[in-house]
Parts: structure tokens; sequence; C-alpha cells
């Protein structure tokens, strides 16, 4: 894990296997971890302003916003308003994906497996409590997703780069509630046709207090976060993920990476 992370409090976490989702509120200023825990898995991203779900992340906006079809550290995600929603503050990755849709029940009824999990499912399941239903689930930032663009155009989709543990953070920019779905796709090379697992976490902008730091103690985060009537349903990272990542370069760049398939996901 990177300096950033470790002056900060988690105060929410959410395990995420494939085929599922879960929603997250944030205030303005707060972190959001999204990492693959084994690697090669595709996490589809949507956020929406807190009491405003009229105005949502659009990946269209920040495509024309950034002039860029990739999102990468540095850049703002804007919503369909053009208003700022997020900064990319770090990625271990530096590929991921702004073009496709979300997997749908459509799409795995062509696929010839009607009933398949599906990330517009999982998404609308997680964001229902917001009254926020199937038909407004907008198109995903797709993160950790491998899309090739070829020469004519067409598109074509890779096995991801992310290795285990590799993560995007994100900084809110307002307050949000963010739903974030484990991608089920194994047909193809979305997720290395094994989708894994993804964790969540949210993390507040103030340092741990000083006496939080017992080595001893497996999960010093959870017990004082229960003191304090915060949420969190995992331990703080152990000082080896606090340096296994803190380092390594993201890993953009132009490789033949594993298997491609022409068309959607």
């Amino acid at each position: 894990m990177s300096d950033l992370l470790h002056e900060k409090t988690p105060i929410r976490t959410r395990h995420i296997p494939p085929g599922q989702g879960q929603a997250v509120e944030m205030k303005t200023g707060q972190l959001l971890q999204i990492q693959t825990l084994q690697g090669k898995q595709v996490a589809d991203f949507v956020a929406f302003t807190l009491g405003d779900s009229g105005e949502f992340v659009s990946t269209s906006a920040t495509r024309s916003s950034n002039v860029n079809i990739i999102p990468q550290k540095g850049m703002t995600l804007y919503s369909n308003r053009r208003q700022p929603m997020f900064e990319i503050v770090e990625d271990t990755v530096g590929r991921h994906d702004m073009l496709f849709a979300a997997c749908d029940p459509v799409r795995y009824e062509k696929l010839g497996v009607p009933g398949h999990a599906s990330c517009r499912a999982a998404l609308t399941e997680s964001l229902g409590a917001y009254g926020i239903d199937f038909d407004r689930i907008p198109d995903p930032v797709n993160w950790f997703m491998n899309v090739s663009i070829q020469q004519r155009g067409e598109l074509e989709v890779r096995e991801p780069l992310a290795e285990a543990g590799d993560y995007v953070l994100l900084r809110a920019l307002k307050d949000v509630v963010a739903a974030v779905s484990s991608c089920p796709q194994d047909h193809g090379p979305t997720n290395a046709e094994h989708p894994t697992d993804l964790r969540i976490r949210v993390y507040r902008d103030e340092p741990l207090p000083a006496e939080a730091e017992p080595a001893a103690d497996p999960s010093p985060v959870e017990g004082e976060a229960l003191a304090a009537g915060t949420e969190v349903s995992s331990t703080k990272p152990t000082a080896g993920e606090r340096t296994a990542f803190a380092s390594r370069p993201a890993r953009l760049r132009d490789t033949a990476e594993a298997t491609g398939m022409r068309g959607e996901r």
C-alpha cells in the first residue's frame, strides 16, 4: 500500500465476489480504493451525486473533458453535467476502459447462457435503496479492463494487465454514492476467463490516532472503528500490503498481452 493510504483511516470495506455488486456512500474528500485480489479482474464502476441521482459519472463527458479514452492517474472523472466528481490519485495498473457497456442479461442470452449473472443486474441491485433502477445504470468505468483499438477502429478485448493486489484510488470531489460490481464474464478474456473477487475500501481523509498501531493486534482498525460508531468489515492492511505496491509502476504499455477477442463483452 502507498504512503498516502497509510496516513488515512479505513472506515468501510466491502468484499465483492464475481456477479455481485456493492454500493457505498462517500463524503467530499474521502478516498475509494478498488482492488483486484487475485488479479485480472474487471471492476465496473458507477457513481451518483448523493441526494441527486440525476447526476452521475459520465464516461462520455470524462473522455471529452480529458481528451483521452483511458482513465489514468491525475485525471478527473466528470458527471453528465460536466462537473468534477472524482480525481484519480493512484493507479498501479494504468490500463482501464471507458468504451464498453456493462454486461447485461441480453448479452449472455446472445452468448447462449441465459440467466447468467451480469454487472448491470448487480449494480441495479446494489443501488436499489437509492431508487436507481436497471434502465438508469449509466455506462461504467471498467477498471482493469484491457481494450485495444485496432487500425480500422475495431475493439479487441484482452486479458487485464492487473496483478494480484493492484488497485486504483479515487478521491471524491463531492458527496456521492458509488457502486462497484465484480464482472462475471467467463466467456472470453475480459477476466482471463476466470472471474475472481474484488475489495473496495473507503478511507476518511484523516490519519489514524498515534495510539492505533499495536503490532500484535491483527485488526486494530476494526476495533477503533466500531468504538467510534463507524462501519468497517475488514482489517487495516498489513505492513506487507503497504509496501508491496508503493513503488510498482503502472503497466500501461504497448505489448501483445495474452489472448484477444473482438466485440462485445
